[in-house]
């Protein structure tokens, strides 16, 4: 499966992810990302497609695509508490779209594992701000609940 077969497949998935990411990126990693992007890298540079560009395998780009779910999974379950039924069909969906990743069970777990960070930050605004916690709750989960239901719709 190639990254062009594989986005329009989670499409609705990774707006929400994205969606999710920008309302919780704490404001020194966005500024860090932020000075990073106005400086690109000599292969930023190349137009797509370049001979001097290496191209994503097949199985590293399923890779991603598995960690990014678990990922969204992960947010969806311990910070949005979407039920698990669906986070289920969610994780069926993945599977079934990436079937190129050599081992979907280990990089579903990795990707698991990196959002521990995205929790962690929520718990501590949860007690630290509660007015911006529900504002970002209320921001974020909506969006992730939509984009679940629509990348497992007739599931």
């Amino acid at each position: 499966m190639t990254l062009k077969h594989a986005a329009p497949r989670v499409n609705s998935a990774l707006i929400a992810c994205v969606m999710t990411c920008a309302l919780t990126l704490p404001p020194s990693m966005s500024a860090h990302a932020q000075n990073q992007s106005a400086q690109p890298s000599p292969a930023q540079m190349l137009p797509p497609g370049h001979p001097a560009v290496q191209q994503p395998s097949p199985q590293s780009v399923a890779a991603e695509g598995v960690r990014t779910s678990a990922n969204i999974a992960r947010g969806a379950a311990d910070i949005c508490h979407i039920d698990a039924a669906k986070i289920a069909r969610f994780k069926a969906v993945a599977r079934k779209n990436f079937t190129d990743a050599p081992d979907f069970d280990g990089e579903w777990n990795l990707g698991y594992k990196e959002a521990q960070s995205t929790v962690d930050r929520f718990a501590a605004l949860k007690t630290s701000n509660p007015q911006e916690y529900a504002q970002k709750i209320g921001e974020a989960c909506p969006a992730l609940s939509r984009g679940i239901d629509e990348s497992t719709a007739g599931q």
